[in-house]
């Protein structure tokens, strides 16, 4: 089985991306939903790693949408300068944009022998040989996410999980504007703040090139995954 993965090339709006997730999630399901027989008989979708930069937005969890205020909203929006969307993963807020890997995982969990919580270290520890690759050293903590130290955070996980289909991923910050994190307490976590590969000392190395890493490191991982297949958007718009 190959690990598709489909790469955005340009600054891709959050909205689109999330309906290409959709979309993905919506064919795994569909396969669920088929009569016995005809789902045995069917192979079934074949796991998706989706990766992109989007413009600047934060992104709140499903649990926290209910205490964010109007307030809080228009903060996070500057005046224009960034979208603010309400997301299915868990966890609380967080921000995507320009110089950063966003990576949307849609695969079935017990097609990998995974359960949620070996989902989200397949998620980290996948990061962290992407980030090894580079020379960085990274790790995880009792809170979630990867860390380069006690205090810096390189990268956020979060998933949504419906009839077992896993969707959601990763953020890892390669050459992010850092600034945007000064408008949040991100994830939830005080005292903490976020870096970025180039923060570490990885200089002149594209979300692109980040991708295609982040892909071969968890096809590695992932159990009945012998490889990547690169995929077309036309591909994802036509299931």
């Amino acid at each position: 089985m190959h690990l598709r993965h489909l790469h955005l090339p340009s600054l891709t709006p959050y909205t689109h991306a999330s309906h290409l997730q959709a979309l993905l999630v919506r064919h795994h399901l569909d396969h669920k939903a088929l009569p016995t027989p005809l789902r045995l008989s069917t192979p079934p979708p074949p796991p998706t790693l989706l990766t992109f930069q989007t413009h600047p937005t934060y992104t709140c969890g499903r649990r926290e949408i209910s205490t964010i205020t109007p307030e809080q909203i228009a903060h996070l929006r500057a005046g224009g300068t960034a979208e603010f969307h309400p997301a299915l993963r868990g966890g609380q807020t967080t921000y995507h944009g320009p110089g950063q890997l966003t990576g949307y995982v849609i695969l079935a969990l017990d097609a990998h022998g995974l359960k949620p919580a070996s989902f989200v270290r397949f998620l980290e520890s996948s990061v962290i040989a992407a980030c090894a690759r580079y020379g960085v050293a990274g790790f995880t903590t009792e809170n979630p996410g990867v860390w380069t130290s006690e205090v810096e955070k390189i990268a956020s996980v979060g998933l949504h999980l419906r009839r077992n289909i896993a969707s959601h991923g990763v953020g890892l910050n390669v050459n992010t504007d850092l600034k945007w994190f000064e408008r949040i307490v991100a994830c939830g976590l005080v005292g903490k703040r976020a870096t970025s590969l180039e923060r570490e000392g990885v200089l002149e190395v594209s979300v692109e090139d980040v991708a295609e890493v982040l892909a071969r490191c968890m096809a590695e991982g992932l159990e009945n995954v012998d490889a990547v297949k690169e995929i077309t958007e036309e591909e994802v718009l036509s299931l």
